[in-house]
């Protein structure tokens, strides 16, 4: 369905955050880096270790420091908390489910807090506050920016990763397209609704820039949920053709990361 007053598109009747979690575990093998099995994932796997880099990258560049205090929400099994505290950040790292949790702790030594423990922290605490593919999945988008808002020092930035519904690689696969992922998305976003939902909470966006391997991934997704024959080929010949349109067209990624300066009261 889709918002005619903001343009934001959602998923209707969503399961409850319960509900979700066994929809979730679905993909929890993956996220905790077992060894990969087929072309799919060991794809995902070296585009993860490319992509650490890419994302250290445009947090420093965007935040013009190169340590300070980060929040990461939904941080999954840690792989990007772990990447940003080598480079000398102090991170605070927020997940809800406890075998990911767990996994940080056995693997990098980082001890994460849960969703409720977000309630201790301090206001204006945190210089930079990251999200990757995570707000899609929330059930409170709009207490959770608010919350952000007061977490972020005077200046902060919030660094956010969405699929992108006006790609080029969702027009071409409609309703087959892997990152609709109904019914754990529960928001769909193009540019100018995720642009302005962050506005109404007081965020003013700063730069946007594709995510560059996205388009590939999704497509090989989207050719298997159509059962097509030579799915990988196939979403490959097609995540090319919506990359190379993402070169001149931003707004056409399949995935696009959003950076957003919290403004003052007095803007």
């Amino acid at each position: 369905m889709r918002c005619q007053s903001c343009g934001v598109v959602y998923t209707l009747d969503p399961p409850s955050e319960e509900q979700m979690c066994r929809y979730d575990k679905l993909n929890l093998k993956l996220k905790l880096g077992d060894s990969p099995t087929g072309l799919t994932s060991r794809l995902y796997y070296h585009v993860r270790s490319r992509m650490l880099r890419k994302k250290a990258r445009i947090v420093e560049s965007q935040a013009y420091r190169t340590s300070g205090s980060l929040l990461n929400y939904g941080a999954k099994t840690g792989f990007f908390s772990h990447k940003m505290e080598r480079r000398g950040w102090k991170v605070t790292s927020v997940e809800k489910y406890h075998e990911e949790r767990l996994f940080s702790l056995e693997m990098f030594h980082h001890r994460m807090i849960d969703v409720p423990d977000m309630a201790l922290l301090q206001a204006g605490t945190f210089d930079v506050i990251t999200m990757w593919h995570v707000f899609e999945h929330s059930h409170h988008p709009n207490e959770l920016l608010d919350r952000f808002y007061e977490l972020l020092r005077p200046g902060g930035i919030l660094v956010m990763a969405c699929p992108n519904i006006r790609s080029t690689d969702a027009m071409h696969y409609g309703p087959y397209w892997a990152a609709y992922d109904v019914p754990r998305h529960l928001w769909h976003f193009n540019p100018n609704s995720i642009t302005g939902l962050a506005y109404r909470h007081g965020f003013t966006l700063m730069h946007h820039e594709k995510m560059p391997y996205d388009s590939f991934y999704i497509s090989i997704l989207s050719e298997r949920h159509l059962r097509h024959r030579m799915a990988f080929l196939r979403g490959m010949l097609q995540g090319l053709r919506s990359w190379r349109i993402s070169i001149t067209k931003r707004g056409r990624s399949s995935s696009l990361v959003y950076v957003f300066r919290k403004r003052q009261e007095t803007e």
